[in-house]
This record gives C-alpha cells, structure tokens and sequence, in this order.
C-alpha cells in the first residue's frame, strides 16, 4: 500500500479506527440500510464521546452511498456535537459585536 491509498482513522475529529477500511472494501452503491446493517454496532469515536454508526446514519432513509467517501460524508453531516470539541471555539476570527471571551476577561 502506498502513502497515497492509506485511508485516514481521524479526520475533522471523528475516530474511524478499523471502520476506515472496512467502508473501502465495502461494496457499491450501497444503501444506507445496508450500511446500518453492515457496521450499525462499530463504534465511532469522538472528542467527547462515541456513537454507534447505527445512532449517526438509522436516521437517514432511502439513502444510497455511490462510494466510500459519500458514506464518511454522511457520518461527518449527522454525528452530534460531540464531534465539535470546544464548542464556539476558534482562535482565528475576532470576537462578534458584543461578544466577550473568556480569554481577554483574563488580567495580568
């Protein structure tokens, strides 16, 4: 296997683990039934917590993957805000009008 086919475990804070693989050898199109049905039990990780695939895509219905990065994709959109980390954090946009932040609230 080269560098360019290795499959990330973690991407944008969600913990594929072995099921990174195992959603490339699956086979497609696949539905989102089948997928449930397939992998409902594996456990995804998050930053602050897990889900099963099951609880992140048995809301979906009638849905079909074209391909393994449509069925990441489909996790990425309907995984919970665990999946945020710090929630409303970022260190790259000013505060809005109004806004105070903990962080200059701090005085030396």
């Amino acid at each position: 296997m080269t560098d360019s086919t290795i499959i990330p475990h973690r991407e944008l804070g969600v913990e594929f683990g072995e099921l990174a693989g195992q959603l490339e050898e699956h086979s497609y199109p696949s539905t989102n039934e089948e997928l449930v049905e397939t992998f409902g039990e594996h456990m995804i990780e998050l930053p602050n917590g897990a889900e099963t695939v099951r609880d992140i895509l048995g809301s979906f219905a009638n849905e079909t993957y074209e391909s393994p990065s449509e069925a990441r994709q489909a996790m990425f959109n309907m995984v919970g805000s665990r999946a945020i980390g710090r929630r409303y954090y970022s260190d790259r946009t000013p505060p809005a009008l109004g806004e105070r932040r903990e962080d200059e609230q701090l005085s030396f």
